[in-house]
């Protein structure tokens, strides 16, 4: 059993937990902090990326150990699935993920919010695209100043090793991304203009290094356990409180009853933007905003086929903008597991436009306390349902995938333009919504305080509150340091 009492109790080991526990450390040196994760450790470096191993047998021999309660293998695609797929239908293997499990009751109805999650130490961060593009200043928390935001996604820029190009120079990708400005540059900020996809990788001669939270966290993984635990296999039923303040954390092992308290001076819930509000539901703590305003972007999807002597492979980004505010990802894609069209000659070229979705406080999650999930809490549901906005600017984001495909070369034989379900990003934010005042309609300040108490804080992208199109792994780091900067002053100077 771990000890009984610690400084920080951070529940979730992924992107978001590991940079709260690096920006405490930096600040508070002395600080005892026992990490909490549902999931075991399924690779011998602490949180690395699994795209780091290259036996693509041996990954998924890998990934299936992160599927939570149910470690079967995932069914690869059907036949009538890709064919629904390539028609721009309802194709149902985008409900099994390889690596990961679904988090709440899943139909096919119009609906349907596919949300998923993965349970390993290194949370999603072993899973993750990588990519870290920063918000537009549409997207962006207007009661935090700008100054400090930036100062705070460079913080996360930093702690997640951002490079700009870690593939580059790719000649293709640079030729290809002045052909797109040429579309899309005019009247754009510098920042804004069309661009490699930074990403978390380190360049290689054999290829990019990916990077997990093993970067995040760094050298703390070496640290003695009485300094840095991550206590793999353990769940968090409840986060203990009274009168305001959080005093430590009720665990338990998976499928076991027997539980333990660990006693803590502060708590963060990292867990991800489902199951942080799961746990404060089952801890007793049920603001008004709690799992409300749940939201993601959609992605629309286009095969687009290039014709090039030299394959692409570097991924370029056209960046959201308030007049266009869809964040579009283009990347080379593999189709060797996919029937394809006897027409397609070239380079098989996979495109991403993120669509951002109007928030509702009825689009929500509830909890059922009379049927448990795998780890023993109150089993998740998602209500959700789809604007009038929506559907307008879905159109939209079509026509901005055909008309980039038309850029690239033509969008490919055979390949329907199609929406994914909403969810699909794995980006689902709002559930724990950061608010300027607490008034009902958010769940923590802009530090990630929850309301109400002085030492209890949450993290993740359940924490941003605006209508978002862009990768938000690096904004949700930037708004997690805040929380743990103030958690290092107050412990440090108590």
């Amino acid at each position: 059993m771990p000890e009984q009492f610690t400084d920080v109790v951070i529940v979730g080991s992924g992107p978001i937990g590991s940079a709260y526990a690096r920006i405490i450390r930096r600040d508070w040196p002395q600080a005892r902090i026992l990490m909490v994760e549902a999931g075991p450790q399924i690779l011998p470096q602490t949180g690395a990326h699994l795209d780091n191993v290259h036996d693509l047998a041996e990954r998924a021999a890998l990934e299936i150990l992160a599927q939570g309660g149910d470690r079967t293998p995932r069914l690869s695609i059907s036949k009538e699935e890709w064919e629904a797929r390539r028609a721009g239908g309802f194709d149902a293997s985008l409900l099994r993920r390889s690596g990961l499990f679904i988090a709440n009751d899943a139909d096919t109805s119009e609906s349907l919010f596919a949300g998923f999650s993965a349970a390993n130490v290194g949370g999603m961060g072993t899973k993750w695209s990588t990519g870290t593009p920063t918000p537009s200043q549409a997207e962006r928390v207007p009661f935090i100043a700008a100054d400090e935001l930036d100062a705070a996604l460079g913080v996360a820029g930093t702690l997640l090793g951002v490079h700009k190009d870690p593939r580059g120079p790719d000649p293709v990708a640079v030729e290809l991304r002045q052909r797109l400005g040429a579309a899309f540059n005019a009247g754009r900020e510098p920042d804004r203009l069309v661009q490699p996809m930074p990403m978390a990788a380190t360049p290689g001669p054999n290829g990019p290094r990916w990077h997990g939270t093993d970067v995040v966290l760094g050298a703390m993984v070496e640290e003695p356990e009485d300094s840095f635990t991550i206590l793999a296999e353990t769940i968090c039923r409840r986060v203990i409180h009274e009168g305001g303040r959080a005093t430590g954390v009720e665990l338990a092992r998976p499928g076991e009853d027997k539980t333990w308290i660990v006693s803590a001076g502060t708590v963060v819930v990292a867990c991800d933007a489902l199951h942080t509000p799961q746990l404060l539901h089952a801890s007793g703590i049920r603001p008004a905003a709690l799992g409300r305003y749940i939201n993601d972007h959609y992605i629309v999807s286009q095969i687009a086929e290039m014709v090039t002597e030299i394959p692409m492979q570097a991924m370029s980004w056209i960046p959201a903008t308030n007049e266009l505010p869809f964040s579009v990802t283009i990347a080379p894609t593999s189709l060797h597991s996919m029937p394809k069209s006897d027409e397609l000659d070239g380079q098989p070229i996979g495109m991403g436009v993120f669509c951002p979705a109007d928030i509702d406080a009825n689009n929500r999650m509830t909890f059922d306390d009379n049927r448990l999930d795998w780890r023993g809490m109150p089993a998740i549901s998602i209500k959700w349902k789809q604007s009038e906005g929506d559907v307008k600017r879905l159109e939209w984001a079509k026509q901005i995938a055909l008309q980039v495909a038309n850029i690239i070369g033509r969008p490919a034989p055979g390949f329907s333009t199609f929406v994914q379900p909403v969810g699909s990003s794995l980006h689902y934010q709002g559930t724990v919504r950061m608010g300027a005042a607490d008034d009902g309609t958010s769940v923590c300040d802009r530090n990630s305080r929850v309301w109400g108490f002085d030492n209890l804080y949450v993290g993740g992208n359940g924490v941003i509150p605006t209508v978002t199109a862009t990768n938000p792994t690096l904004y949700s780091v930037a708004l997690a340091s805040f929380g743990a900067r103030q958690i290092a002053q107050a412990r440090r100077t108590a």
